[in-house]
């Protein structure tokens, strides 16, 4: 009962999500899913269970073609989805019990609640042994693992032939995880297909027979276990981890510029090895790594996102410790989060105001906002930028991603920060508002210390003037730009060469030089 994808392709627009993709699903088998931001894994995953029709291409099972209306006709053919976002699969205000049974609620009334009681305690007992969940506690009052556990449990207590996991282990303890590796290598024994989605490349080394690579929505390269790392994130990365492009320059004096951040003891995540950093005036730090390698923890904890997990700050050589976004900004620190349109963008508000939310007191008399002053700022970033768009009033979403970014980047330039944190400055935008972006950051960098994260290190190797490479939450490295070759960058992301080995920085607790 094998499950194959031929030829599928989806086009939203005129934009080509997925491109003439095959692949084959076996019963008994693991397959890992992998690839960066934006590779097509999503849009394959939202195929095969029903969510999105594909624009061309077939899905059959052993041979017999099928054809979703929607998720339920997925799970009626055997192919049951537990999606990254754990909170989309559990129903707040119920019970951990009546979340277990939503099948058999929905199609048998209550009687299936008492009916399935002690399977349900055995079918979460298998996939997190030793746990005893609570079945009558409401379940928004268990840890997003503890919930991720029951979304998996109630997957398995369906009788899946293929079973989707995206991302499973990233809110769970080591533990937790181990023990999920070990629940779905027994799930794979028992005869179902597995399409296992990780960035954890330990755990799809550990886990699949096959790695599918996609990139850019193709698949690029098959690779059968014993799975070569390294060789995984080079067709990841693909031609453009060719770092094509002159490296920036640090100014010749930067040696001698003033510490802006001074770190020591710093963790990117609970568990991860500590080291230390230092920007100093006029510098450009690069961080770049594998989705979920630690990027956006790190810059987090920066920006007061995120509590820092452990080790002191200076800034400027006193105390820096922020609790809140609020209180980075109040100690001149800006930061530019990675999801604009989640985490940024107002939708209704003008070009104007985004420009100005960071520094509304700044632009107000007497308790009242001075328009004036707003606009007034608003065109220096649009100057300073080159923004396309009707001008300073109109709303936001009358720009393009592109130079929306732009004015998300700029309104933090015009707080004059002491230290400019950006995660993902780049992504979803084209090749010229690139351009424009660093252009002005690296201008700008002459007055302050910038830190640029990229999962991508094409983007950081015209702007960078060293660049720390992160892997699975620890510093695996540190490479002045002009040392940042294709094969020690593949080797650092993919955790083949580390920090401890010759050649990289010693990642010790003490401030990075």
């Amino acid at each position: 009962m094998t499950f194959a994808v031929t030829s599928v392709s989806k086009v939203y627009g005129g934009t080509t999500a997925l491109s003439s993709v095959s692949l084959e699903l076996p019963p008994g088998e693991v397959v890992g899913l992998i690839g960066t931001n934006g590779a097509g894994k999503s849009t394959l995953i939202k195929i095969l269970s029903g969510a999105t029709r594909p624009t061309s291409g077939t899905l059959t099972l052993s041979g017999r073609p099928l054809s979703f209306a929607g998720p339920l006709d997925a799970q009626e053919a055997g192919i049951q989805t537990v999606h990254q976002n754990i909170d989309d699969g559990v129903v707040f205000g119920a019970t951990v019990a009546e979340n277990l049974t939503l099948d058999s609620l929905a199609r048998r009334g209550m009687s299936a609640w008492f009916e399935t009681r002690a399977k349900l305690r055995a079918a979460a007992s298998a996939v997190a042994p030793g746990l005893d969940l609570p079945l009558d506690a409401p379940v928004e009052s268990l840890p997003a693992s503890a919930r991720q556990q029951i979304v998996i449990a109630r997957a398995l207590f369906r009788r899946a032939r293929l079973l989707i996991l995206d991302e499973p282990t990233s809110t769970l303890s080591a533990t937790e995880a181990d023990a999920l590796v070990a629940r779905v290598r027994e799930v794979a024994a028992s005869g179902v297909a597995v399409l296992y989605v990780s960035h954890r490349l330990s755990e799809i080394e550990a886990l699949c027979g096959r790695a599918v690579v996609l990139r850019d929505g193709e698949v690029v390269d098959t690779f059968t276990a014993p799975l070569d790392r390294a060789a995984i994130v080079a067709a990841m990365l693909g031609p453009s981890a060719g770092l094509a492009g002159e490296p920036s320059a640090a100014p010749a004096d930067v040696e001698a510029r003033r510490d802006v951040l001074v770190a020591g003891g710093l963790r990117a995540v609970p568990g991860g090895r500590a080291f230390g950093l230092r920007v100093r005036a006029g510098e450009v730090v690069g961080v770049t790594g594998l989705v979920g390698a630690g990027k956006t923890e790190l810059l987090e904890q920066l920006g007061g996102a995120r509590p820092l997990v452990s080790g002191e700050l200076l800034l400027d050589g006193a105390p820096y410790r922020p609790k809140s976004p609020h209180d980075a900004i109040a100690a001149g620190v800006a930061f530019a989060t990675e999801e604009r349109a989640a985490q940024a963008v107002v939708p209704g508000w003008s070009v104007r105001a985004h420009v100005t939310l960071p520094r509304m007191r700044a632009h107000s008399r007497g308790g009242l906002l001075n328009r004036r002053s707003e606009a007034t700022a608003a065109r220096k970033v649009i100057d300073l930028f080159g923004v396309r768009g009707p001008g300073p009033e109109a709303p936001i979403e009358a720009l393009s991603g592109g130079n929306q970014q732009k004015v998300m980047v700029g309104r933090w330039l015009e707080l004059q920060p002491r230290l400019l944190v950006l995660d993902e400055p780049f992504r979803g935008v084209d090749v010229g508002a690139r351009a424009d972006i660093g252009r002005v950051v690296r201008e700008r960098a002459a007055e302050m210390g910038v830190i640029v994260a990229s999962s991508d290190p094409q983007e950081l190797v015209e702007l960078a003037d060293r660049v720390l490479v992160m892997h699975e939450g620890s510093l695996a490295g540190e490479l002045p730009i002009e040392e940042a070759t294709p094969d020690r960058l593949v080797a650092l992301m993919s955790g083949t060469h580390t920090a401890d080995q010759p050649g990289t920085a010693t990642g010790d607790q003490g401030a990075s030089t």
